[in-house]
Parts: C-alpha cells; sequence; structure tokens
C-alpha cells in the first residue's frame, strides 16, 4: 500500500539525515504510553475494542486484533499494524478515526520505539500501564486567571487562620479573617478536587487530575510547598480524600473506580479495594476509625473494613424509596458522626439518608432470612430538602449536619430532632465545595465563579466573600 507523505517525510528523514531521536533511547511509560493513552484508549481499551484490538496493558498491545495484522513487530516499524495506521493517506483506514492525525513528532517516537525493539519497562504487563505512569509534570499556574473557574475544593487548616482553595495546577492558602492571599502552592494537578490537612497543620493532602486521564494524590509541605511526596496515580482523577480521626490514615477514591488507603506517616499504600462497578466520588472514616465507606455512582456505598479493605456490607438505601421519593440515585457525599454510628449520604435525589453500618448489615442478611429482610421497613431514617441538583459535600459536627447543594445553598439539619434548622446562601451561585471548622464555628464554600464565602455558622450572619483565585480585573 503507497505511503502516506508523513510516514514518507519520516522515512527519508531518517535515511539522509538520520532521525533525530535516532540517538535517544526512548522509554514506553514515559513517551509512549501517553500518547496511546491520549489519542488510541478512546476506541482501544478497557471500555471499548474497535477491531477487536485493544492496548490498554502491554500484553495486549502486543497481539494482533481482527485483521490478524501484528500490532507491533519489535525492530520493524514498516511491518507494525500501529505504525502503519497512524502514517495511512486514507482517512478510513489511518487511526485515530474522526480525529486529527499524530502529530509528526509523535509518529517518530513510535516508531523509533518500535525500532529499538519495543522494550518494556513498566512492572506488569498484564496491568493497564495507565496506571503505571509515573508522576505527571505539572506547569506553573497562570499569575492571573483570565476568566473565574469553578473551585472544587477548600479546606481549613487545623488552627482555622487559613483556608486552602483550589485552583488550577495550584492550591491558593489564603487569611481566613479577610481573605487575603499568602501564598500559592503550585505545579499542582490540573483540577483540584480535595483536600485534608495533616492533624498539626503541617502537611496537606491534595487530590486530584484530568477526568478521564489521569488522577494523582500528593502530600506536601503545606508552608513552602515543597518536601512533596506524590502518594499514588491513579487511571482517572481522584475524587474523594478522607483522614482518619486518629490521624494516621488516609483513604482516597476515584473515577477509576478503586478505593486506596495510605499510611500517613510515610505513605505506605495499605490496601486497595475495587468493589463498586462506576465512579467512587467520596469517602469517610467511621468516628472510631473501624469502617471506610465509599458512595458511588453506582447507587451503592460500600463499607470496607479499614485495617484490610475488606467489604463489611453495602448500603443500598439509594435504591430504595423513602417517603414519596423513589428510584436509584448517584451518591456524590458521605459523612460519619462524630461520637455514634450513624451515617450520612447523599446525592442526586432529595433525601439525606440516615444509617448505620452494623444494622445495614444485618438487614443484608442472607438468603436464609430474605422473606423476614423484605417484610422488614428498615433502619434508615431520611431527611428531605428541596434541591434538584443534588448534594455535593456533606459536614457534620455534634448534632449538626451542613449539607451543601448545587443550587448554592448550605442547608444545616438537626441530627436529633430530625429538623431543618437554617439556610447558608451562595447568592445564587452554584456550589460545589464545602467545608466546616467546628472549632470557630465557621462554614467556607467555593462556588462556580470562583467565588469564596464564610458564614459564622453560630448565627448564621455571612462573614466575608472573595475571589478565591486572583482573576484579571474587568474592562470598564
Amino acid at each position: 500500500m503507497m505511503l502516506n507523505f508523513l510516514k514518507t517525510c519520516l522515512l527519508l528523514q531518517s535515511v539522509i539525515f538520520g532521525s533525530p531521536l535516532s540517538a535517544t533511547e526512548i522509554h514506553f511509560l514515559r513517551d509512549v504510553a501517553p500518547i496511546l493513552n491520549q489519542r488510541c484508549s478512546g476506541c482501544h481499551g478497557p471500555g471499548r475494542s474497535d477491531g477487536d484490538l485493544r492496548i490498554h496493558t502491554f500484553d495486549l498491545l502486543m497481539k494482533a486484533g481482527a485483521s490478524e495484522a501484528h500490532t507491533v513487530v519489535a525492530g520493524k516499524p514498516e511491518e507494525s499494524e500501529i505504525f502503519r495506521r497512524i502514517t495511512e493517506v486514507d482517512d478510513s483506514i489511518r487511526m485515530p478515526q474522526k480525529d486529527e492525525p499524530l502529530s509528526a513528532a509523535q509518529a517518530e517516537i513510535i516508531r523509533q520505539w518500535i525500532l529499538q525493539g519495543a522494550k518494556f519497562d513498566g512492572e506488569d504487563r498484564q496491568r493497564s500501564f495507565r496506571s503505571q505512569l509515573p508522576p505527571a509534570e505539572h506547569p506553573v499556574a497562570p499569575e492571573v486567571y483570565r476568566v473565574p473557574i469553578p473551585i472544587f475544593a477548600v479546606a481549613w487548616s487545623p488552627d482555622g487562620s487559613e483556608l486552602a482553595v483550589g485552583g488550577f495546577h495550584e492550591v491558593l492558602i489564603r487569611s481566613a479573617t479577610d481573605g487575603r492571599l499568602l501564598r500559592r502552592l503550585q505545579r499542582l494537578p490540573q483540577r483540584i478536587q480535595a483536600m485534608r490537612y495533616s492533624a498539626d497543620g503541617r502537611r496537606l493532602f491534595v487530590a486530584g487530575g484530568t477526568s478521564g486521564d489521569y488522577g494523582e494524590l500528593t502530600a506536601l509541605d503545606a508552608v513552602s510547598g515543597d518536601q512533596r511526596q506524590v502518594l499514588a496515580t491513579f487511571e482517572d482523577i481522584v475524587l474523594g480524600l478522607s483522614l482518619s480521626h486518629a490521624g494516621d490514615r488516609l483513604a482516597a477514591t476515584s473515577a477509576d473506580r478503586t478505593v486506596r488507603c495510605f499510611h500517613v506517616s510515610d505513605g505506605r499504600m495499605l490496601w486497595t479495594s475495587r468493589l463498586h462497578s462506576d465512579f467512587v466520588t467520596s469517602v469517610a472514616f467511621s468516628h472510631e476509625d473501624r469502617f471506610v465507606a465509599t458512595g458511588s455512582k453506582d447507587f451503592t456505598v460500600k463499607v470496607l473494613n479499614a485495617n484490610d479493605g475488606s467489604l463489611f456490607t453495602t448500603y443500598n438505601g439509594h435504591q430504595r424509596q423513602f417517603g414519596s421519593e423513589s428510584g436509584r440515585f448517584d451518591i456524590a457525599a458521605i459523612a460519619f458522626s462524630e461520637d455514634s454510628p450513624l451515617a450520612f449520604s447523599a446525592g442526586k435525589g432529595r433525601s439525606i439518608r440516615v444509617w448505620e453500618p452494623e444494622k445495614a448489615q444485618q438487614e443484608n442478611g442472607s438468603a436464609a432470612d430474605m422473606e423476614e429482610r423484605f417484610s422488614n421497613n428498615g433502619h434508615t431514617r431520611y431527611f428531605p430538602h428541596e434541591s434538584r441538583r443534588g448534594i455535593v459535600q456533606l459536614r457534620v459536627s455534634g448534632q449538626r449536619l451542613f449539607a451543601c447543594m448545587g443550587e448554592g445553598i448550605v442547608k444545616e439539619y438537626n441530627v436529633l430532632t430530625q429538623t431543618h434548622v437554617r439556610d447558608y446562601s451562595a447568592r445564587h451561585e452554584r456550589c460545589f465545595a464545602m467545608d466546616l471548622h467546628a472549632a470557630s464555628e465557621r462554614l467556607a464554600a467555593g462556588t462556580i465563579q470562583g467565588t469564596v464565602i464564610q458564614w459564622e455558622t453560630r448565627t448564621g450572619n455571612e462573614l466575608l466573600q472573595f475571589p478565591g483565585l486572583p482573576i484579571l480585573p474587568s474592562l470598564p
């Protein structure tokens, strides 16, 4: 078949002038895998196998697809189907389909890698190479943001003197008293989704990434931003983060459906779990650190034993009818009482579920007592609300429950009396983030327009409102 112009140029360049990459060793994970992840995994990844071809693990990459042509022939780019397809002139044959072709530089990287023997430098040929990629090198955030961007995470320092605000490739540390910008912690994941301070306030744990592409959990010095340690990378963005009450363990959840638990002192991963069938959006330790509960878009809460990640029980209350509300609802937020077994979970739908892990396990029971369980109304209580956009965050302090709703309202409930106490309004701006500092009785929320709002929970009064990010001033 006729070689296309790109392929001809590459071959002529290598013969006449010598390839600019010929003297450089190409590394699969560093150089090749990111190209395949970005340009090929959508049609040939874990969720889709056009042409009966998947290439998200090295073993699968080295196998032939439906055409029976060898995807990669070590040392022979021109006999490798992947190189032929990415350099083909005919759009009906060229890969990726219905998209821009790979750049000449990207095609040359793949050619040189094959020419150099198509070596694999990862740990496991059968595990996705996305999960084995080295931590990404993040750019510096813009000095001034040209447009407001949503704030997806805010976090109070333990002493309440500072508020961390998630930005674009950075965390901004602001004064809690006046919102003044104190410092910027740079070169972090693109979207900051969750943050937690260590108990002593010296370290900040940051979770985030790029949706559909990359996730990262990082620990760094909360003052200088130095001494950073990437605890783990994920195959998709990290969505949830929780610190144990003892301060010794950290649990993170990702859109790649995994839950991982780490030791805070040295960053060791203690266990990993993959029980959910969809994004794992939220996580919380129970009041005695016995359980780790995780919420998902698969409508379930998995209650895991905190020591080893094994399944204790599944809470299915978001798939059952309560009052007039019926349906199956995504879960976006989980919280536990500070001094009792009560768990709170919410997301889509118009109520917050209140339940207990032990009782949920008893109600799940076994096939032998199915009839008795089905006749039981269950122990779940619920707090109804009128949010059409659902709940994105939950926080608990004593008998007070705070629920951040997508419309830009934080509702406070009394858990003991099961009554609504008051609303905190974000002035019609949609909210994506919330955190509570119980000792100083202050509540903070981040909005879609990049605004941070603080309230006093003793009175419900607004204390402060300021731009969370340095925004370019509007022209008159």
